[in-house]
């Protein structure tokens, strides 16, 4: 762990640059491979294409982070990782935002430790480089 998933409007398909994004978050789990190893990173998005935002018109647009990272780290190394990650998310939505209305969302869950099983080789395979 962690995994990250964004969720988006579809409307942000051509504009959003959902994979530079991805790229964005990634490389900000990776500067700290001692809180979360590099090998348990997963960012993913998908977009949703039926939804109603606001007062329904359809220029509005959202996009919702869900992070999911195994228990056992201190609230204050969470809180500074992911407000930095949210500020990566504000930052490139940015102009997107100031174009048509947008709503960000960012939320960070534990898995409970007793209900999480796992099974990860890519921490071998990325040592044998």
């Amino acid at each position: 762990m962690p995994h990250c998933i964004v969720e988006y409007s579809s409307n942000l398909e051509s504009s959003g640059r959902i994979g530079e994004l991805l790229e964005k978050i990634a490389a900000h789990f990776r500067t700290v491979p001692d809180v979360f190893p590099t090998g348990g990173v997963r960012v993913r998005a998908w977009p949703v294409s039926q939804y109603v935002i606001a007062d329904g018109n359809p220029e509005h647009a959202y996009v919702n982070v869900t992070c999911r990272i195994g228990a056992g780290r201190p609230a204050e190394v969470r809180k500074a990782f992911f407000s930095k990650a949210y500020e990566i998310v504000v930052a490139h939505f940015r102009e997107e935002s100031a174009r048509r209305g947008l709503g960000i969302t960012f939320y960070v869950d534990q898995a409970d430790p007793e209900g999480s099983w796992k099974t990860n080789s890519i921490h071998q395979h990325m040592n044998k480089g």
